[in-house]
């Protein structure tokens, strides 16, 4: 019998259990009150493959300050704790947590008092305490059990089964689940993560923040972490966490906690989860899939809801990122307009006119088409619709104070909404004010419904009517501090890591009101739980013009597939890395080579094809248009990814239909081959879709890769896109990889991938 344990402690001793069913799972409790971390466990029928156990050991990370805490290094499954942050951990949009969390107490002792089942309820009742202190203080607690869901896809595939733990108000502020986990288990997940695919022997904050610069790539992380305020960030630093794990034990967790929550994979013993949740009560469910991970997907994204299908005309062709004014976008676009590139939409990020100061030319925050930067908007309009190319914008959640053409604004909308109290607010009930450098804004409170409807008005009015925006970037969503006051009342600690749900759904509203959804879209960058049910596509983030695997191209391939296991099913990247970095020993610029690469990636997995000029246009980054090569280049890629429009859509039908990601990590294909869950592949190959693997060069100067080629039931062989060269199913092969020829295989047999090689033959 499966046992799915969100609380399982293992003693010397023999005790009575007593079993309740919720069927197909059955509850196991220790009622026997001769243990101080009694036994709870949940069993599926279906399996004799352990789901989830529980801490039976201190984990490391915590072991030298709770070592005075506790009576014993056995845990109960569940504790309440005390802690204070004496510095809230969002700064600047960035998080800098560091060592700002004080620890007071934390209960080690666990009793239950009562269990009480239902035909679709398990209640256990009980008290955490600590044996090992004087006070005797209990605290109350319940944990129960709802009837189980069987997966709407397949209810043969796997089921769920939701959870509720309540602590009694008064007893702290830190609730904690101690879990067992096999040294062994591979644990997988927790949104969007540049860095890590298997998340054993680590420990991942989810806390939404600016994902820094270089996070790990020296020198430039210790450069900035030390003078920059810790904006170099971590492994671990993210856009779009979430408080979800699948495992290749046939099991997942998710909680819908919105609170800091952190999941330390770090035991001594490499034995053990431990959750730590800034909050309670904690609710969440546990997931048990039969064989294929794919099941975990489509029932997890039955609660964070699924992505739809992106309008048309973005699979036809590139999007192509410009900016600096009216002669320069002009000029660009002639030139790859007379190239033959199937271009279908021109994104101008700077259509607000610029910010100038001591941190260079920057986008002003204030969402209004600005005639100076682009005096020849109308006829540029007209000129791209006639060519059938759609105009696209860009739009943040915040409004500036310090505008540089202030005395052209009769009232700014920073004005406008302070006026109007549409702002978060700080201690003192005014504005909070932020800044980003040069830049002081107030962050629109999404929480207050007539805030929200005005920036639904703005988006209507100035990017779709003023502008003619056919979409646009729907940037950031990480900056509300924890000390923030809302309109709603929920705390600003609460709040933090829900607020890009908030700002996706009102972008959303703002073009289903008007009846457009089947034409105009939007792509974001942070994400929470539920974003999926809200944004149309998301990019993947700001990663450094580089091909490392910290911050660089190496990055994209493992974020894609952790976005989409996680219900980010959507997803693209910035074509050539956006941050350019010119530093004192830290000198960051794209390449050819690098932009190229990035190119072959992205036909081959996005779910756009975009690109961007980067944080500094400038002569020394090389751009799509800098050679007649390069252009043609390009031309090649965007006619591969419009060729691939009809395979691309229908991966759109099962994003919406069953949760299915297009970039999928190759155990959610080949769940029986263990190489498919092997680390160091899956950072370094994919597949797309269900037909394609793809494995791109991700190392600078390499002109071949080793490719790992699955194996499954019924496979013949891998055959390649660019030659007749198949390859036997589980063979490991070294292939060619020059530039233009990023290694690319379909399975034999699969009519998409025979029509593809055609194509590429005839060109």
């Amino acid at each position: 019998m499966l046992r799915i344990l969100i609380a399982l402690l293992l003693t010397s001793t023999t005790t009575a259990l007593s079993t309740y069913e919720l069927p197909p799972f059955t509850i196991t409790v220790d009622e026997s009150g001769s243990s101080n971390a009694p036994f709870l466990g949940v069993a599926h029928t279906a399996s004799d493959t352990p789901i989830l156990s529980s801490l039976t050991t201190v984990s490391a990370s915590r072991a030298a300050d709770a070592s005075s805490l506790r009576g014993s290094s056995v845990l109960p499954f569940l504790a309440l704790g005390t802690s204070k942050v004496t510095k809230g951990p969002i700064e600047e949009t960035q998080y800098v947590m560091k060592e700002k969390e004080k620890w007071w107490s934390r209960t080690d002792s666990l009793a239950i008092d009562s269990t009480t089942a239902t035909d679709d309820q398990v209640i256990i009742s009980g008290t955490v305490f600590r044996a090992s202190s004087q006070d005797s203080t209990s605290t109350a607690f319940t944990i129960t059990f709802s009837a189980a869901t069987p997966n709407p896809t397949d209810p043969e595939s796997g089921a769920s089964l939701n959870f509720d733990v309540t602590l009694a108000d008064g007893g702290g502020n830190r609730a904690y689940l101690n879990l067992a986990s096999p040294s062994s288990e591979k644990i997988f997940g927790h949104g969007v993560q540049y860095s890590s695919v298997n998340h054993k022997d680590k420990t991942v904050p989810i806390i939404i923040s600016e994902q820094g610069i270089g996070r790990g790539l020296q020198p430039i992380t210790g450069f900035l972490n030390t003078f920059v305020g810790g904006s170099g960030g971590s492994w671990h630093t993210t856009y779009g966490c979430k408080p979800i794990f699948m495992t290749d034990m046939n099991r997942g967790l998710m909680l819908t906690n919105t609170e800091t929550t952190i999941f330390d994979y770090t035991s001594e013993s490499a034995e053990a989860v431990e959750i730590e949740v800034w909050g309670y009560p904690v609710s969440g469910a546990l997931y048990y899939y039969a064989e294929s991970p794919m099941a975990f997907t489509e029932m997890l994204t039955e609660y964070t809801g699924r992505m739809s299908a992106l309008p048309e005309w973005t699979q036809e062709g590139a999007i192509i990122g410009l900016e600096g004014g009216s002669d320069i976008v002009e000029e660009k676009m002639a030139s790859l307009m007379a190239a033959d590139i199937p271009i279908k939409g021109l994104w101008l990020q700077d259509w607000a006119g610029l910010h100038h100061s001591y941190d260079g030319d920057r986008l002003q925050w204030n969402w209004r088409l600005s005639n100076d930067q682009y005096p020849r908007w109308s006829s540029m309009k007209s000129t791209m619709e006639d060519a059938g190319i759609k105009m696209l914008t860009y739009i943040n959640p915040y409004f500036q104070i310090n505008l540089d053409d202030d005395d052209e604004v009769a009232e700014s909308q920073f004005t406008q909404g302070d006026k109007s109290g549409y702002f978060i607010k700080d201690n003192n009930n005014e504005t909070y004010v932020f800044k980003s450098g040069s830049i002081k804004f107030g962050c629109l409170d999404v929480t207050n419904p007539a805030a929200r409807e005005w920036m639904k008005f703005i988006i209507k009015e100035n990017l779709i009517g003023e502008a003619s925006s056919f979409g646009w970037m729907s940037d950031f969503g990480e900056a509300v501090p924890y000390d923030a006051i809302l309109y709603s009342g929920v705390s600003g600690a609460d709040h933090h890591n829900e607020f890009p749900e908030y700002w996706q759904q009102v972008n959303r509203e703002a073009i289903e009101e008007i009846g457009m959804q089947d034409e105009i879209m939007f792509f974001s960058r942070s994400a929470f739980n539920k974003s999926p049910s809200q944004a149309r596509v998301f990019w993947l983030g700001d990663q450094l013009t580089t091909f490392d695997d910290k911050d660089g191209l190496g990055t994209v391939l493992i974020s894609a597939q952790s976005s989409g296991l996680t219900g980010n099913t959507l997803t693209h990247s910035d074509i050539g890395g956006y941050t350019v970095v010119d530093y004192p020993l830290a000198h960051y610029h794209r390449s050819e080579e690098l932009l190229k690469r990035w190119i072959e990636v992205e036909a081959f997995s996005g779910s756009m094809f975009r690109t961007h000029v980067g944080s500094s246009f400038e002569d020394s980054d090389f751009q799509i248009w800098d050679t007649d090569e390069s252009m043609a280049f390009f031309g090649k890629f965007a006619s591969i990814f419009a060729y691939l429009k009809d395979y691309r859509q229908s991966l759109f039908v099962e994003a919406a239909e069953k949760g299915h990601p297009l970039v999928r990590s190759m155990f959610l294909e080949f769940p029986t081959d263990q190489n498919a869950w092997d680390e160091n592949l899956l950072k370094v190959q994919f597949m797309f879709g269900g037909d394609f693997l793809v494995a791109p060069v991700i190392i600078e100067g390499d002109v071949t890769k080793s490719v790992y080629f699955p194996d499954f039931d019924g496979c013949s062989n891998w055959v390649s896109v660019w030659s007749e060269d198949t390859y036997d199913c589980g063979s490991t092969v070294e292939v060619d990889a020059d530039l233009g020829k990023t290694p690319v295989f379909y399975k034999a047999g699969c009519e998409i991938g025979a029509g593809l090689k055609a194509f590429l033959a005839s060109k």
